[in-house]
């Protein structure tokens, strides 16, 4: 789990603050006062709610409303969890991939934090610098159980339980008539205990043994370790490959088709040079736009040409034009009515899924306007029936309302079946609707009839028009009769072109006449251009071995599909690399491939297997030796046992609650906590080998009791560990039960300058090993020192709050 965003409406200082992009080691910084405590508490307050007395010290200063939201990636999604109020405060989870929110926001976040409660999560993934001034403050027996509580975190409340009972076993150690105190009589019996215990291990000889199968076992696994990580890197080589195995596939059907990547080898093709297909391109445009000129001018040349003229006389010919250009108005008058009108049917008919529908009948208006009186009577015979089943009725009651409930409903569907028949070419109006758009409808097909009537007139004029132009020129207007019901545009357009040709401009024949010449020339003058541009085409065609433009076509697609392939070959060279394609020859084929991949897979589960079989059995041997001392370790270690518990006894009073209370504790909660107790022994061992730079390499943690061992392999408890040994004997449980809690995501960690009294050794190794498991999980790191402790640190100074 990541905090992504962080987005404050309105918390304490804070007011409208966002922080986005927020990495795997996000250091905030600010002096006292600047806001890092108020974010830390923000954060948990979204995760486990505002609490109720401490909400008031968060109350808003610029009145904004109380609260915000954090923006959550989990398992390769992102959440937001918004909560908002203070006294009753609202949750809200948002799915920001489909924007949808969750239906329980409180059961999402029990789901995603487990069995931790808030309290749980303060006390683990949540710390500063009061809990090392606390470990200072503590006693070596009472660090002790403090710790043994991280190692057994179910059983911490009934070992909590246990201090709650501190007052009753204080009066064990009240005298009693004998003159003996009960608790050493006890501490005396447990010290007999221990010694019997001590009397049954085994000679030194046994523990030199053992020492050294664990040499042999640790030399073992450094050469297991050297084949696993040239295997792993096989390993890494061969899914390389695979991962290349299509690009390679390529680029041999691309060599196998002739492409040679920019090699330049069997090349016997001539290539068109890019100056010829420039030059060829400009020509051949060149060709196309005289050619197009030359049509042009054909055309014109035609149009130019003596028509058949009328055999009209001047007066006869205006008199036709006066009766050309009034039919041609009427025409135009008729065709914009026949436009309204169909525009209308066609805006009617839009309203509607099928064609238009035809208007009401009177029998049909009224069919829905009548009710279905029917239903009700169906109804009320239904209801009859029912009740005369209840009342026991007679036979022929039941008989006689069971006949009418029918054909009450037989005649109940018979009208509605009419009516959603009358109803269905109106779809989708509803009946209110089809009564209110009988006007409209009757609109319609008035306007339908208009338009059919004003088409058989539009035919009329259009026969006269083609007759008043065949009067005038038979050969040019004939073919307009042929076309006049399909567009009488054409029509329209004669009739203009008629006025032109047979007007009143006397010199129209001059005219066309000089402007006939004028195409003539143009016509000569661009055949001349067309040959001189053909010859130039046809020389470069020759130079390059083609004798059309078809071939030029085909030859620079083969050459361009030619230069594809070698490009494509080329960059799939490069992208393949040489080391790879000298790699990939080796196989045959894909499968040969992938069954390398999947043999390396088994070979590195293999070794991973073997490795922690010898690991296992390391451990084991090293908790056999730790148990066997030598003779004189033996009394020394037996001296300082007695001596510690008459300490303990003296000191506190309060021994055989300690040791015998949390102890039993332990042995009821026997073997639910044990694989966890492990993992966080093995882990803190390692974290405070780490922080006291390779002073204490090992730690053990028993039922009832903390240990570390130094380079000597000299054992230690925490009372008699220095004040800053103990602190990093803390920090490395703290931060082994964090990595050793198997929770269903790696909740975030939030410290909260917790190494301020630490020395500037000490705090570099920490920050390096806090860095080192945001690799896994995100660290959230406030600091007031302006040392820059991450590679992306927030100012929170900076910010407006």
């Amino acid at each position: 789990m990541k905090i992504k965003t962080i987005h404050i409406s309105g918390f304490g200082r804070w007011s409208d603050l966002t922080l986005t992009d927020l990495a795997d080691f996000q250091a905030f910084f600010g002096q006292n006062e600047a806001g890092k405590s108020t974010l830390k508490a923000f954060i948990l307050g979204v995760f486990f709610g505002y609490k109720a007395r401490a909400s008031q010290k968060y109350e808003p200063r610029s009145g904004a409303a109380y609260g915000g939201y954090l923006d959550l990636e989990i398992s390769q999604q992102t959440y937001r969890i918004q909560r908002m109020n203070r006294t009753q405060s609202e949750l809200t989870v948002v799915n920001l991939a489909d924007g949808q929110a969750l239906a329980d926001g409180e059961e999402f976040l029990t789901q995603l934090f487990g069995p931790l409660s808030r309290v749980d999560y303060e006390q683990i993934f949540a710390f500063d610098a009061k809990d090392l001034q606390l470990v200072n403050q503590l006693t070596g027996p009472d660090l002790e159980k403090h710790l043994l509580t991280y190692t057994q975190p179910r059983a911490s409340k009934w070992l909590a339980w246990a201090t709650d009972q501190q007052k009753e076993g204080s009066q064990l150690f009240t005298k009693q008539k004998t003159g003996k105190r009960p608790l050493n009589l006890a501490s005396q019996a447990y010290q007999h205990q221990q010694e019997s215990r001590f009397d049954l291990a085994q000679s030194l000889s046994q523990y030199l043994e053992k020492g050294n199968q664990v040499e042999g076992l640790q030399k073992q696994i450094a050469g297991q370790d050297q084949q696993l990580a040239v295997t792993k890197e096989q390993l890494i080589t061969a899914r390389d490959l695979l991962s290349y195995w299509e690009l390679y596939q390529e680029a041999l059907a691309l060599e196998a088709a002739g492409a040679d990547g920019g090699q330049q080898v069997n090349r016997s093709q001539q290539k068109i040079s890019a100056a010829d297909q420039e030059q060829l391109k400009q020509l051949a445009l060149q060709l196309d736009w005289l050619n197009q000129q030359l049509e042009e001018a054909n055309e014109r040349r035609a149009k130019l040409k003596d028509s058949q003229l009328t055999s009209l006389n001047q007066a006869e010919v205006m008199a036709v034009l006066e009766k050309l250009t009034e039919t041609s108005q009427s025409l135009k008058g008729v065709l914009g009515q026949i436009h309204s009108a169909d525009r209308q049917v066609e805006k009617f008919k839009q309203q509607f899924r099928g064609r238009a529908p035809e208007p009401l009948n009177t029998a049909d208006f009224r069919l829905l306007q009548e009710q279905n009186y029917w239903l009700g009577g169906a109804a009320a015979s239904g209801v009859l029936l029912i009740g005369s089943f209840f009342l026991r009725l007679a036979l022929p009651v039941e008989v006689l309302l069971a006949a009418a409930t029918f054909v009450a409903g037989y005649l109940a569907k018979g009208h509605h079946d009419r009516v959603a028949a009358v109803m269905a070419p109106f779809a989708p109006w509803d009946k209110e609707t089809i009564l209110a758009g009988q006007y409209a409808a009757t609109l319609a097909q008035d306007a339908k009839k208009l338009s059919r009537d004003l088409g058989r007139q539009t035919q009329r004029l259009a026969s006269q028009i083609s007759h008043h132009l065949n009067q005038i020129d038979a050969k040019r207007f004939t073919h307009l009769h042929e076309s006049m019901e399909d567009n009488y545009q054409d029509l329209l357009a004669a009739v203009d072109q008629a006025s032109q040709l047979y007007g009143l401009d006397p010199a129209v024949g001059l005219k066309r006449r000089v402007e006939k010449d004028h195409v003539a020339d143009l016509e000569h003058q661009l055949y001349q251009e067309r040959d001189q541009v053909q010859a130039q085409i046809q020389k470069i065609l020759q130079e390059n071995r083609l004798t059309s433009l078809g071939q030029l076509s085909t030859a620079l697609a083969k050459q361009n599909d030619r230069d594809k392939n070698d490009q494509r070959l080329a960059d799939l060279y490069q992208q393949i690399g040489a080391d790879r394609r000298q790699r990939l020859v080796k196989y045959r084929n894909r499968p040969a491939l992938e069954k390398a991949v999947t043999d390396l897979v088994e070979n590195q589960k293999r070794l991973e297997f073997a490795q922690d079989q010898a690991n296992q059995q390391v451990q084991a041997l090293q908790v056999d030796q730790a148990a066997l001392v030598s003779e004189t370790q033996f009394q020394d270690l037996t001296q300082a046992v007695a001596n510690r518990a008459a300490r303990l006894t003296e000191d506190f009073g309060r021994y055989l609650e300690k040791s015998l209370l949390p102890a039993l504790i332990q042995t009821i909660f026997n073997g639910q906590d044990q694989a966890l107790s492990s993992r966080v022994q093995d882990q803190a061992g390692t974290y405070l080998q780490r922080l006291t730079l390779g002073h204490y390499p090992k730690m053990q943690i028993t039922e009832k009791q903390v240990q570390v061992f130094d380079r000597n392999n000299q054992s230690f408890t925490l009372a008699e560990l220095s004040t800053g040994a103990a602190d990093q004997a803390y920090l490395a449980v703290r931060l082994a039960l964090i990595t050793s809690l198997q929770l269903t995501e790696g909740l975030p960690i939030l410290v909260d300058d917790a190494f301020v009294n630490f020395d500037e050794n000490r705090q570099a190794e920490v920050l390096s090993l806090l860095q080192d498991l945001a690799q896994d999980r995100q660290v959230l790191f406030w600091t007031f020192t302006g040392q820059q402790v991450a590679d992306q640190q927030i100012n929170l100074g900076e910010i407006n709050g």
